[in-house]
């Protein structure tokens, strides 16, 4: 049952953050376009999907530390769930503030978005990696 848990744990974080990326993103922004109500209603997204992920994946790791299965497993899921965490930290408290505080459609902006995009995408294969090794693990 815990595994099951993991599992879907693990899915509705991935499930969330490929939503936002490749869904409401791109449709937030041919609806209102680069204004600041984009940015902001970006910003307020992606704090909110890292911090139901972080939730999603603290259990997950909860659910592995009780799971009997292989330490090499154990240790693969909770490690690729702690990068996830860390990566979404430095996404929520460095990047997006100062996304926030810079002027939309310049070169510095754009720069940002480009770092945004790669560590959003980093925590997206973390929380990936976690969710495979997850539904490939064998369970005593």
């Amino acid at each position: 049952m815990l595994s099951v848990f993991r599992i879907v744990a693990l899915g509705l974080w991935v499930g969330a953050m490929a939503g936002f990326a490749f869904l409401f993103a791109p449709i937030a922004f041919t609806h209102i376009g680069p204004t600041p109500a984009f940015a902001s209603t970006i910003a307020a997204s992606v704090r909110a999907i890292t911090t139901a992920g972080n939730l999603l994946g603290i259990l997950a790791v909860v659910a592995t530390l009780v799971l009997r299965e292989s330490p090499r497993t154990k240790a693969a899921v909770i490690g690729c769930v702690a990068l996830a965490i860390f990566f979404g930290s430095i996404e929520t408290s460095l990047i997006v503030p100062e996304m926030q505080n810079t002027p939309l459609l310049t070169p510095a902006y754009e720069s940002l978005h480009r770092q945004s995009s790669g560590v959003y995408a980093a925590v997206l294969v973390c929380a990936l990696g976690a969710l495979v090794v997850s539904s490939r693990s064998r369970y005593t």
